[in-house]
């Protein structure tokens, strides 16, 4: 299949790793191999257009067509691998890239649920929890790495449904059914970055820092003064610390259901300009700065996209 060099793709990372798994950890690929990684930044270099994401809104709004194969690479959520293992490969080949930035992670070792589900399957001792879901009480075999990944796959899901108090309960009752006293503090792909790292991110033209909300909650589940906290506070932070004004922001989850005109409209007020999305697909001409589609690499089997990469690297 020939690639559709006219239109404009947005890449989503969120972390890139150095470091060997254990069990079911990182089973869905959220972090890339650093091989892996290198291969495909390579690859743009050669063979495509890397925009900065400002400067490709910029082309999408405007009169002048965009360049051809144009490619902008982000990053979301706080992983410290993105600073220590992807930024020098990003370095190396001078690819422009924009990070998302959660603010309640930097710093610190707070856990994102996503991985403390993950964490807790992974090292549980036990063949066959249960916890107490939305509709009541929910059993899972995790006897085998199969079992465990289903498992995670499925709690994911159904806490993505949940406001922030009632995932907050179900984690509690994950936790004790899997006997795990832990929430990953010794996994390398867990950890966050730094404030040194956050600067570092923001020092080169080449890059630069959005916000994600402090707690990386979905929007859509918030009252209007936990809507407001996430987004301010969040902008805030960055702000202070990088002593300069920020308008790049980043959905948390990002899917359709995560999205509203409500959101965006809050948004807009606090002088947000862009914020893509998760959803799964390319940019044309006219696309909404508050509706850009991502393409999340490696995540769960999902392809670079560009076949003639595959191609070249045939075993």
């Amino acid at each position: 299949m020939r690639e559709n060099k006219s239109a404009a793709k947005i890449l989503l990372y969120h972390g890139v790793t150095a470091s060997a798994s254990k069990g079911i950890e990182n089973f869905s690929k959220k972090h890339i191999p650093i091989d892996e990684f290198e291969s495909q930044m390579a690859y743009l270099k050669e063979n495509a257009t890397p925009l900065t994401l400002r400067d490709m809104v910029k082309y999408l709004k405007g009169d002048k067509s965009i360049p051809s194969n144009s490619v902008a690479v982000t990053f979301d959520d706080t992983y410290k691998n993105v600073h220590d293992v992807a930024l020098p490969k990003l370095k190396k080949y001078q690819i422009p890239a924009t990070f998302f930035i959660s603010t309640g992670f930097v710093g610190n070792n707070v856990r994102f649920w996503t991985d403390q589900i993950e964490h807790f399957i992974n090292i549980t001792p036990k063949e066959y929890i249960e916890l107490k879901l939305n509709n009541g009480l929910a059993g899972f075999s995790v006897r085998g790495q199969m079992q465990k990944q289903k498992a995670v796959i499925d709690i994911k899901a159904e806490l993505k449904k949940m406001s922030p108090e009632r995932r907050a309960a179900a984690l509690l009752s994950l936790q004790a059914s899997t006997e795990v006293n832990d929430n990953g503090n010794d996994v390398p792909n867990y950890a966050n970055l730094t404030t040194t790292d956050l600067g570092n991110f923001d020092a080169l033209p080449l890059f630069e820092v959005g916000g994600h909300t402090v707690n990386h909650e979905i929007l859509t589940f918030l009252n209007d003064d936990e809507l407001n906290n996430e987004i301010y506070n969040c902008k805030k932070y960055l702000e202070d610390y990088l002593c300069r004004s920020i308008d790049l922001f980043a959905y948390p989850e990002g899917e359709k259901e995560h999205i509203s005109e409500h959101v965006i409209s809050v948004l807009k007020n606090m002088d947000i300009s862009i914020c893509p999305t998760a959803i799964n697909g390319l940019n044309y001409p006219s696309t909404d700065s508050f509706k850009l589609k991502r393409i999340m690499v490696g995540f769960m089997g999902e392809r670079f996209p560009y076949q003639e990469y595959y191609e070249r690297h045939k075993c």
